[in-house]
This record gives structure tokens, sequence and C-alpha cells, in this order.
């Protein structure tokens, strides 16, 4: 009886001895017939043999056409194997498997291909005979027994048997599973225990052998195991322990929802701060906000929290009711919060929080005071950035000039640099909105000399003041060097469509023709963007430029990017030691992936292609992006991205679930380049993300907002790992922009940074702009890390409109492999 009958109590057909279920009489008499002669062992030992064989096993003759050893044959199978899965010709390959097993199943087991069976009849919902294979396969493959033995329990838990999954599970953690799997096996097991599994399992684990996130899991499951066992204040002990350790991962929010679900029942003072900071670090705000005002209540009597603690209660409580837009609540607890400490650095801290809370109020005189005393609690500490740039912004939107000038010296005064560069272009972008050109050109000399702003938005802005200046040529002088350093930017973009239309198109197109004549590669390519392939020139500097890059060799290798055939991958070559090379050699690269760039690395740039197309076409579009990404830094400056071949620049801009983006963004009426440039930026694709901020999913929501957006939107009542099931997360977020894009009126950079920053945050930019023009609220954004995802997104919605001009009505997608080892249930 082998171990699927021990675990499980189900019967396999078991002929003559033969321990395959899969194996028929026939084929078991002619497999023992074989290894009595001799010649299952030296197959090719004689014309004879392999006749015999040819007549019996028709694949094994095809192997020995090849003249190859016998590892090397099976090698010639694997590569046969892995491009008809790339084919997703999954019958084609089952049948080639199950054939090969039948024939020679010494050599085929020691590959794995009984556990590619199993994978391939799951792709194929063949789940019963699936969850034999792997069963089988644990005891045939010893090196991949640890993956079998997960996906044996990933199946038992998804038919709903989770106390065998949890039985498999454990076994499985408690021999030391491969580091690729440990994460997943634990986050199963949790589930599986959490849903009926026998705690008991638990006492063979020891959890110092895990690394710290799986070990906190795992000291999870116990206390809420003591819980069910009725020890409910043991079980609390446990948890808190958690909460003391961290409070930021998802361990942590688990621990504290255990705890809470437990009152009414009073707790003391730390327990509630404890929970209510978890909760806060979570944006659960609604909730933080109830146990931090009892903590706060209880502090006077409290005498294990320390001061430093108990400031941190406040300050977590003041910051809750201003993330729940409750602005004038938390200015007046920031301003008492301020009374309770001595230290000028807590002072100033909590000064400008006041002093943003009545900023967001729309009490823009206060604010500007707040500002100005937080700075003068603490010159040159840790909120001078922030205090004297809200002080600037105020006073210059109040007409306090001289003022607002004066901060920004003081910026450069404490050598803030970058924060002064953006104050400056602050100034420079309101004035040339306005049309006023006098001032610009010193600003901008001066972002120029300290060197911490964006080339390409310092040539935007020069562009527009020359053209403020009626200097025709020295405003296309510097839109085109716009244009040069990235088209795709949104200050690009914009550059291009000022030369490209309106009063500058005549005197652009004469620039363009010049340059055309040029041999110089930057020339060239501006010349081609500005005319186009319709214009003779725009064609001719097209065609100088490619002659140019493919005289360069080291250009050659990006602009030819071809798919390596399989059977010249070097991986057939190499010693395949790892299980995850080996399943990367059976064609299942999501669960091999982690090995991808040792066998396609990126030295070679068309092997490290062909495995990030592979990975894409696997599903695993995380991986198959960041390895397209690290082959992009490795191509010379002077290639632009519109002559590298479309499929390298789709690995870079990929569109995976497109039938749900496309669908649902029909629904809601908004653009489906947007959201696929949104999901790009937020989880790469990867619909399991969790962030430091507790976001999940595609389109990264955090918990409440989701239900906020179900809620308005009928989507039903959600739960935290509901976020990370593509079409909710996806229809989420088409939701979401559709509501920011009404609240807009279909401003994109304001939808884009609402999205990042929230939309209170994001009309607060906007009321400080002087026009409707995108880049100056682009140049207005305050926050360095929503300016950067504005740009980022806005840039990566431009590439999206250039590859997928149809709407991907053609294009149709990689999914992922449902049920890969690495991925957990229930995604």
């Amino acid at each position: 009886m082998n171990e699927w009958n021990q675990n499980c109590k189900c019967s396999v057909l078991v002929w003559n001895g033969s321990t395959d279920p899969y194996l028929s009489r026939p084929a078991a008499l002619q497999l023992r017939a074989r290894q009595r002669s001799g010649w299952a062992r030296s197959p090719g030992s004689s014309l004879m043999g392999a006749a015999w064989l040819a007549a019996v096993f028709p694949t094994l003759a095809l192997l020995l056409t090849i003249g190859t050893a016998r590892s090397a044959q099976a090698s010639d199978l694997r590569i046969k194997l892995v491009e008809r899965q790339v084919e997703r010709n999954h019958q084609d390959a089952l049948t080639a498997v199950e054939r090969v097993l039948a024939e020679d199943p010494e050599s085929a087991r020691r590959l794995g291909l009984e556990y590619l069976r199993g994978h391939l009849l799951l792709l194929l919902e063949r789940r019963q005979e699936a969850q034999q294979a792997f069963a089988t396969s644990m005891g045939a493959t010893p090196a991949l027994e640890a993956y079998s033995r997960y996906r044996l329990a990933r199946e038992q838990y998804e038919l709903g048997h989770p106390e065998v999954a949890a039985g498999l599970v454990a076994t499985l953690l408690g021999s030391g599973p491969p580091r690729a799997l440990q994460g997943s096996a634990m986050r199963l097991l949790h589930r599986a225990i959490s849903e009926g599994g026998d705690c008991r399992l638990l006492g063979g684990l020891n959890a110092q052998r895990f690394r710290r996130g799986d070990r906190r899991r795992l000291n999870l499951i116990r206390a809420e195991c003591t819980a069910r066992g009725g020890d409910r204040v043991r079980a609390e002990q446990r948890l808190l322990g958690l909460l003391e350790e961290s409070r930021s991962d998802d361990i942590a929010l688990g621990a504290a929802s255990q705890i809470a679900s437990w009152l009414p029942e009073e707790k003391d003072a730390r327990t509630h701060l404890l929970i209510g900071l978890s909760f806060y670090e979570h944006r659960e705000f609604s909730i933080a906000i109830q146990h931090l005002a009892r903590a706060k209540v209880l502090l006077p009597s409290a005498t294990n929290i320390s001061a430093r603690e108990a400031f941190e209660c406040r300050y977590a409580l003041a910051r809750s009711h201003f993330w729940q837009e409750r602005y004038t609540a938390s200015a007046a607890a920031f301003g008492a919060l301020a009374k309770t400490t001595t230290s000028s650095t807590l002072q100033a801290q909590v000064t400008y929080q006041r002093a943003r809370s009545l900023e967001l109020a729309n009490d823009w005189e206060q604010a500007a005071k707040g500002f100005d005393q937080a700075y003068r609690l603490d010159p040159g500490g840790r909120w001078t950035d922030g205090a004297l740039v809200g002080k600037m912004r105020l006073e210059w939107l109040a007409g306090n000039e001289a003022t607002a000038l004066a901060a920004v010296e003081s910026l450069i005064r404490h050598r803030r640099t970058s924060v002064a560069s953006r104050a400056l272009l602050f100034l420079t972008s309101s004035d040339l909105v306005q049309g006023r050109t006098d001032r610009a050109a010193a600003w901008l000399d001066r972002v120029a000399q300290i060197g911490k702003a964006p080339s390409q938005e310092i040539a935007y802005w020069r562009g527009r003041l020359e053209e403020g200046k009626r200097q025709p040529l020295q405003a296309v002088s510097h839109y085109i060097d716009a244009v040069e350093e990235d088209p795709y930017n949104p200050f690009g973009t914009a550059a291009l469509a000022r030369l490209t239309s309106g009063s500058l198109a005549q005197v652009a197109r004469g620039a363009a023709a010049r340059l055309a004549s040029s041999d110089q590669l930057d020339d060239l390519y501006a010349a081609w963007l500005l005319l186009g392939e319709k214009h003779s020139e725009g064609r001719r500097a097209r065609q100088k430029l490619e002659q140019r890059l493919w005289a360069d060799q080291a250009a050659i290798p990006f602009l030819r990017l071809t798919r390596e055939p399989t059977a010249d991958w070097p991986l057939w070559q190499a010693a395949l030691n790892q299980p995850e090379e080996m399943l990367l050699a059976l064609g299942i690269f999501e669960e091999g992936g982690s090995v991808v760039l040792q066998h396609f690395p990126v030295a070679q740039p068309q092997l490290a292609f062909t495995g990030s197309i592979v990975l894409a076409q696997s599903g695993d579009t995380k991986r198959a992006l960041y390895i397209a990404e690290i082959l992009g830094k490795r191509i010379p400056d002077p290639v632009p991205p519109q002559l590298l071949p479309v499929s390298y620049r789709r690995l870079l801009f990929p569109f995976g679930y497109s039938y749900l983006i496309l669908t649902e963004s029909e629904k809601r009426g908004v653009d489906p380049h947007l959201l696929a440039a949104i999901i790009r930026e937020e989880s790469r694709f990867d619909p399991t993300a969790f962030s430091g901020a507790s976001a999940r999913g595609l389109t990264q929501f955090i918990l409440p907002t989701a239900r906020g957006v179900a809620n308005r939107f009928g989507l039903g009542r959600l739960e935290p790992l509901d976020l990370e099931k593509p079409e909710i997360s996806i229809a989420l977020g088409a939701a979401y922009l559709q509501e920011l894009s009404d609240e807009f009126d279909g401003s994109v950079p304001q939808v884009i940074a609402g999205y990042n920053a929230g939309e209170p945050q994001s009309a607060l930019w906007r009321k400080y702009c002087k026009s409707d023009e995108p880049e100056e609220y682009l140049s207005k954004v305050g926050f360095r890390e929503t300016r950067g995802y504005l740009t980022k997104v806005l840039t990566s919605r431009s590439h999206y409109r250039e590859l997928y001009p149809e709407r991907l009505a053609d294009q149709p997608d990689a999914e992922p492999s449902v049920r890969s080892a690495t991925r957990d249930p229930g995604e």
C-alpha cells in the first residue's frame, strides 16, 4: 500500500505488483518481460533489442533513432513536451507523457513525468486522476516529493477536505520543504486548520526552523487552536505576544482581529493599545479609533505603558481621524497632543500634522501659521521640508509672494535642495500658465543649478517660457530636448503635442527636416518623432537611424530579439539538481520560475528574452516583467523603444487578464489602457500582491476602501482574500476609476493622484493650480511618491495605447495556471 492509500484511504489499481495505477495489464506484462530479458536496462544493446522495442514501444523507438544516451533521449522528449505546453496543447503532452510512463517508467519517473502528468491532468480538469498522479509521484520521484505532496494537499483542500490537506501539508512542513514552497505551505496549513484540520498536527512542527513570517504564522495557528480548545486566556497571551513583536504584517491583523472579536469583554489599556495600533497600521481606522480611544481613557491608570507608547497612542488616534477625513477633529487632537510633550521634534511633528489638517479643512490662514510654527519649533529638523513648502505654497496663493520666496530661500539655506527645486517649479508653473515670463528664467536657472529636478520637466517649462516670450526657435529646441528624452513621459507627450500642432508646428517641421540630415542618433530620432512615417523625411530619418543602430554591435542583440528554439536551451546540458530546475525542464515554468535566471541569464539577451516569454505564457507575469526590465537596463541608450521588437515591449507592458480588464472597463466607461497601467504599477500583475499598507491584489485595495466601493456598486460583502481574486480586484479597480472620474470631471491626472493619495489630497493639489493644464498639476503634486506614481502610470498608459491600439480584440490572455504549487488556494 503506497502513501496515498495510507493518508487518504483511497484504492488504486495494482496490476501484478506494479504500483502505477495507470499502467495497463498488457503494458505491465510487456514491462516484466523486458526486465527479464535485460533490454530494459540496455535498450540499445542490440539491433534485435531495438527492433523489438520499436515494435512494442513506438515512443522509445523514436528516442533510439536520435543516437544519444538514455538521459539525453529523455531530455529530447522533454523538449517536445515543453513545446506542446507552450502551444497549450496539453492533451497531446499528456498522451506523450502517459506513453513514456508505460514504456519506460523508471526513466520517466526519475525525470518527474508522473508529476508532470498530474499537472497536465489538472489543466484538463481531470482532478481525481491528477490526485492519484501526485500521490504516485511522491514515491516515484523523491526530488519532487515535497511539490507532489503540496499539490495533493491543495487538491484535497479545494475539494472540501481540509482535514486531509492539513495532514499532508503538516507532514511536508515537518520534513523541511524547499524554501520556495515554505510560505505557500504554511498559508495552506493555516487555512486547512482553520476550516477543521486537526490541531494536534502542529505538535510535530518546530517554529524555530522557519523564516520569521512563517514562524509568526505558525504561532498564530497555535493561538487559534488554543482558543478552539477553550483556553482563551492562554490564546490571548499568545496573540498579544505576536502584536508585541510586530504590528505591520497580516499575521498581526489576524491576531488583532481575533482578540477584538472577543469583545465587549473589557480589556486593559495595553491590550486596547496593541489592538488599536495594529488596526491603525492596516488602515482599519474605524476599528482603530474604538480601541485607541479606550486605551487613551485608561492611560492615566496604566502602569505597563511607557511615555513614548502613550504618545504613540494619542498620535495614532489623531491620525486615524485625519484619514477618516475628520479634519477639524484631527486638528484639535494634534493641538492637544502638542501640549503633552516637551520634545521640540515631537512638537514640530504634531504641529505640522495639525497644519495639514487645517489646510485640508480649507482654513488656509491658520494652516500657514501652523506650518511656520512647525518650522520654528525645530529649524533644520525632520519636518523642515514639509513645513517650509506648506508655508510657501499657502503664502504664494494668498498673494504674499515675498514671504513665500523667503521660505524657498530658507529651504536652500538648510540644504534641502530637492525640495527647493520642487518649490521653484511650483512658482515657475504658476507664472507660465498665466503668461507671465519675467521671473521664470531665473527660477529655472536655479533649479538647473541645484540639479535635483527631472531634466525633462525643466526642458518642458523652458519651452513654455520661450514660447511665452515669442521665441519659437528656442521653444522648439527645448521641446525637442523633452521629447528626445522620453516621448511617453507626460512632459515628453505634452512637448510633442505642442510641436506638432498650433503655432509652433511649421517651425518644428523645419527644425525636424534639418535634424533629418544629421548623423547624430538623437537628431534622427527627434526628426522621425516630429515628422512621422507619412512624411518622406520622417521615413528617411527612421531608416537612417535603423541603419546606424544595426551597425552597432552592442545594439544588434536587442534589435533582433527572438525566442531561442527550445532544443537550443542550455538547460538541457545543465545538471538539474534542484527540484525547481526539474520543474523548469518539465515546462512547469510558474513553479520553476525562481531558477529561470540561472538558465536564461540576462548576459545572453536572447536567452533572457526567451525566459521572460515562457514565464509570461505560463501566467507568471510578475517574474516575466521583472526579467524584461532587467534586460532593458542593458539596452544601449541610443536604441529607442519603438525599434525594439513588439514582442519584447509587450513583455515590459503586459496586458494580462485582458478579457476582465476590457469587460469591466467597458461596463464602467473607463479607459482600459489606464486600468492596465495602474495594475502594472500597483501589483506588476501579481494577484497575490500584499503591500506594507495592507493593500491586496491586482489593483491594491485596502479592505475598508474595497468594501466601500463594493457596497456602492453592489459587488457584495468582501473578505480579505477576495481581493486576491482577479475578477473581483479588476471589478473594484474599474468601479473606483469611474467614481474618481466622475468626481474630477474626467481629469486623468487627478484621477490617478486620487487613486494613490486619496480624493481629498488630489482635490487639494488641484486648488493650487492656476489652469486646467495637466503639466501644471503634475508639477504641483506635493508628495514625491504620488508624483512618481502619476508619472509612471501616465507613461505606461502611453505605451499601452501604442502597443494595443485595437483594445486587444485579437490578443488572447496568458492565463496563469490555476493550480501551480507556489500559489495559494483560493486565488
